[in-house]
């Protein structure tokens, strides 16, 4: 507030010529300064960028600064000040504010949107001349107001002096805002309505209000685990408010990441000035957000410039990096005991790739890392990964859910969720899953193998094949994919292109021991016996302790009349897959030809005991057990079949 002088006009009786007179008063000199002594309202300091929400323009309320329009010219005008006046004439006719609400938010969005309440419905009395001028003055676009304070104030001396005010005219910024205010004054004295004495004397200082932002700032964190999506909203309208937060901005963009839109997130981030005490945190972000999408390149570079620094940050920058390079013991060692979501998050991940790690441990690591309050998407989704390899499938099936309610683009969560249900037996929901995952990834290659398995476990083999056609297309270095496609070729009947898919995958991946012996099978099929041998002799090297390997050999020696050698390989299959009922029902055979019908019998029990309902060999097993019993009964030749 300055000190000056200027012209008050008293109040005389109709008929009569006002009289001048002239006393010091205190005059508004900038609106970034005043402060309503009845309603305690705080307004901004100077030089930020909105005044009080009550009293700033549209233009401000949209955070538009000066300078912020195209070609550097300012978005801010003389009209933007006449907004002010506009205001504070309304209040001193109307005794209210044109704008008014609850909250910064409340008033900002009426600002926005709304048209404040006609002068005449609330005060009957006010000439219609002078609400045309205030309506004039409240005009959304900037370009239907009075271009300068001196415009206004030519107006309303007219219909101080009982003349039609003129249309408004350009005029200059700055001395005329002053002088104005006497004019005001008069005009509410005009009216009949008058500032009391009370009103105008010095008063304590209102209790300190929250600043700028702080109230949506606080909805947004009451919302940050319900809806982040929405509070990511709020926390950008906050930043609006107060661009000077970087705190909002660090948040702002883990609600972001944790929808998703990591793009977003990482814009925010870098808005963060290097200056900034935040800003190594922000760095330290960006290179998480890159960990967790598997960028690696970009991420080591991100977090190799937080690995020096001495505290916490610099502790989970080195975490991740091991974790990069494969050093998963030296991550764990690095990230043990470190408190926080980001340590959780970085040791969640670590336990559940490393091939020697606990996944148990993986799963309480993710907990912990939703438990900072911001449910992140990718948490989710590979918490289900976790619990699709503790085949734990409703639990998996439950955390894609809640992946695909915080961001249904995530392709991966659908995929996820395409696995967990056909593991439960629902191939149809399955296959909708993959498609959903297809539609917003087209590329995906996984999701399309994932539904040429679904397909085939719903019979649908020649679809199987189409989708296996696409992923190996979109990634013809996939192993497995050349695998899978094989094993569906000789269940439609076709050895010699199953022997070729598999040859491929065993060329991509010469350990992938299910290469070896189902091209060991599609072998035997073609009746290249020798081959299957040299396959699954390959095959048992990488791992004796697989049952499939034995058994699929004790076939081969059946084909070649071996029933010792053939007895002796389901026998060591029996023993470390006990549950098989197929190799019961195989040693069964065996034991017909070394003439063993005891042996037969209890086989084919045990087959039937341990076999599952939809075995599909059940009823063959059935009828082979009442003639093996029948013979032996009567003493008599005979086998039962396969």
């Amino acid at each position: 507030m300055g000190r000056g002088r200027y012209e008050v006009l008293d109040v005389v009786p109709e008929g009569e010529s006002p009289r001048p007179r002239v006393e010091p008063r205190s005059f508004l000199a900038d609106f970034g300064l005043a402060k309503a002594v009845a309603t305690g309202s705080k307004l901004t300091r100077t030089g930020e960028a909105l005044g009080t929400p009550a009293y700033m323009s549209p233009e401000q309320a949209r955070g538009e600064p000066f300078g912020s329009a195209q070609g550097g010219v300012s978005s801010l005008t003389p009209a933007t000040d006449v907004w002010s006046l506009g205001c504070v004439l309304y209040e001193l006719l109307a005794g209210r504010a044109p704008f008014e609400g609850e909250s910064t938010a409340a008033v900002v969005a009426q600002v926005l949107t709304r048209e404040p309440a006609g002068l005449r419905s609330l005060v009957p009395g006010v000439p219609r001349d002078l609400e045309r001028v205030t309506r004039a003055c409240l005009a959304k676009a900037v370009g239907v107001r009075y271009a300068s304070a001196l415009s206004l104030r030519d107006d309303l001396d007219r219909i101080l002096r009982g003349l039609r005010p003129r249309p408004p005219r350009p005029g200059r910024r700055g001395r005329w805002v002053a002088a104005l205010l006497g004019t005001l004054a008069a005009m509410a004295a005009a009216a009949g309505w008058r500032m009391r004495a009370e009103d105008r004397v010095a008063v304590p200082p209102a209790a300190p209000t929250r600043p700028p932002g702080e109230d949506l700032a606080a909805q947004a964190r009451a919302r940050r685990t319900s809806d982040p999506g929405r509070a990511a909203q709020l926390l950008g309208d906050a930043i609006r408010l107060d661009p000077r937060r970087n705190d909002w901005r660090l948040e702002r963009g883990l609600l972001l990441w944790a929808v998703g839109d990591g793009p977003g997130a990482v814009g925010e981030w870098r808005r963060v000035p290097p200056t900034a005490e935040e800003a190594a945190r922000a760095r330290l972000y960006q290179g998480l957000e890159a960990f967790c999408r598997l960028g690696f390149e970009e991420a080591a570079l991100l977090l190799g410039e937080s690995e020096s620094d001495p505290g916490p940050v610099g502790r989970l920058a080195r975490g991740a990096c091991r974790a990069m390079a494969g050093d998963w013991p030296g991550a764990r060692e690095v990230l043990r005991h470190a408190p926080g979501w980001e340590p959780a998050l970085v040791r969640g991940y670590v336990q559940g790739e490393d091939p020697n790690g606990d996944p148990a441990s993986s799963l309480r690591d993710y907990e912990e890392a939703l438990a900072g309050g911001i449910p992140f998407v990718w948490a989710f989704n590979n918490r289900a990964v976790v619990r699709l390899r503790l085949e734990d499938h409703a639990g998996a099936l439950r955390d894609c859910d809640e992946a695909i309610r915080l961001d249904s683009r995530a392709a991966k969560a659908w995929n996820n969720r395409g696995l967990a249900r056909d593991r439960l037996g629902d191939h149809a929901g399955a296959i909708a899953d993959f498609d959903q995952a297809i539609r917003l990834e087209p590329s995906y290659a996984k999701a399309w193998g994932n539904r040429a398995m679904a397909r085939r476990l719903a019979g649908d083999l020649a679809g199987a094949i189409r989708d296996f056609d696409e992923a190996i297309r979109l990634q013809a270095d996939s192993a497995s994919a050349w695998a899978n496609r094989g094993v569906i070729r000789r269940t439609m009947g076709d050895p010699e292109g199953a022997i070729r898919d598999l040859g491929e995958a065993i060329r991509l991946d010469p350990k992938m021991v299910a290469g070896w012996y189902n091209r060991a099978a599609a072998r035997i099929d073609a009746r290249d016996l020798s081959g299957a041998l040299e396959d699954l002799e390959q095959a048992l090297r990488l791992d004796p302790k697989d049952p499939r390997i034995w058994h699929t050999r004790g076939l081969a020696w059946s084909y070649l009349q071996q029933p010792e050698r053939e007895f002796a390989d389901y026998s060591e299959a029996i023993r470390l897959d006990p549950r098989s009922a197929q190799a019961y029902a195989n040693r069964s055979s065996a034991r017909r030809r070394l003439g063993d019908l005891r042996g037969v019998v209890a086989d084919l029990e045990k087959a039937i005991e341990v076999a599952s309902p939809d075995w599909r060999y059940l009823e063959e097993a059935r009828d082979a057990l009442a003639r093996a019993r029948a013979q032996l009964a009567n003493d008599a030749p005979g086998a039962p079949g396969r």
